[in-house]
């Protein structure tokens, strides 16, 4: 549990945040990745929360972004169980992971606070790539480049994260519930008798709503930054 509680730490000093009308390229991971969910780590105090499960809703909400493949929550689940271990521990623990059961990738995420009343979430994602070992989709200077872009220690080891974000949704607030009625739209919201309210009242589905949202700045974060290390690579090339 010491090694990872690093994930809130790092990701904290990070600050990433952004807005869904900044300009830039559409949010995207690196095309032809395959990504692993690992169980989420649970930092609130609150044990009504199932990290499988809360996990399992994080890989649903990955597989709206297009290119990408995403690995079912059970395989990681079942290689730390052979271990006689329930979440990852480390990030070099997340990569063996990831390397055994055959992922170019893995999310690590945790739950920082967890009230189904309010509803308030409090989230924390990092995903890390084994660079080196699929040179195809993540070249390594590029990576490197895109993490100093970030404000991240300049380091070609795969346990610097590619993508991080850490982020609080409260309910209360005007901004969430603007976020939530745009997420509504383009879902099911009209099937249920709260109609868009549902992904208010309903916590699997704001926990939903948090999971798709954390990512989306994420990756809209990501898009930009291998954007950018693409263009400098271009420019020198010429």
């Amino acid at each position: 549990m010491t090694a990872a509680i690093a994930l809130v730490g790092v990701v904290a000093q990070a600050g990433c945040s952004l807005n869904h009308g900044d300009n830039g390229p559409p949010p995207a991971f690196p095309r032809g990745m395959s990504i692993a969910v690992a169980p989420i780590l649970n930092f609130s105090g609150n044990f009504d929360l199932d990290p499988v499960r809360a996990a399992d809703l994080l890989a649903s909400e990955l597989t709206d972004f297009d290119g990408i493949v995403v690995l079912p929550v059970s395989r990681v689940v079942a290689a730390l169980m052979a271990e006689g271990r329930e979440q990852i521990e480390s990030p070099r623990h997340a990569l063996d992971i990831a390397r055994r059961i055959g992922a170019d990738a893995i999310v690590v995420a945790g739950v920082t606070e967890y009230d189904p009343y309010t509803p308030t979430v409090g989230l924390a994602i990092q995903l890390y790539a084994l660079r080196g070992e699929r040179p195809s989709f993540l070249p390594d200077e590029s990576v490197v480049r895109a993490n100093q872009a970030a404000g991240l220690a300049a380091s070609e080891d795969s346990l610097t994260p590619i993508g991080q974000i850490q982020k609080v949704y409260n309910a209360t607030h005007d901004d969430v519930v603007s976020d939530v009625r745009r997420y509504a739209r383009d879902r099911s919201a009209g099937d249920s008798p709260y109609g868009w309210q549902e992904y208010l009242k309903v916590q699997t589905q704001y926990l939903r709503f948090c999971w798709h949202d954390a990512l989306e700045r994420m990756a809209t974060r990501q898009s930009g930054l291998f954007a950018a290390a693409s263009d400098r690579e271009q420019e020198h090339a010429e």
